[in-house]
């Protein structure tokens, strides 16, 4: 993870402890939702480049890799072989149901 991240990591969990609930309450209401269009990007483009998530929503790079991220140590997403070396993700595909 870059420099720039783990600061803004910092940053985030110095200023969260004076954080209301209310705000925590907005900004994991805002952050799902920007999870839900990166994921519906993914589904569009066929791929997770951070570069083009970004553009695509409007945010710079790094947050772009956060949520991806986020996403992809909840499972909702994984790295697969061989857009890994290009550092795409794609979305997990869960097995169907028999």
């Amino acid at each position: 993870m870059s420099r720039e991240v783990l600061a803004a990591i910092s940053r985030t969990h110095d200023l969260a402890a004076y954080a209301t609930d209310e705000l925590r309450s907005l900004f994991n209401d805002w952050l799902g939702e920007i999870e839900a269009m990166t994921l519906e990007a993914i589904a569009a483009s066929g791929s997770a480049d951070p570069d083009g998530i970004a553009a695509a929503l409007n945010i710079g790079r790094d947050s772009a890799i956060f949520v991806l991220g986020k996403l992809a140590r909840e499972g909702r997403i994984t790295p697969t072989g061989a857009t890994r070396r290009a550092g795409k993700i794609q979305p997990l595909r869960r097995p169907s149901k028999p």
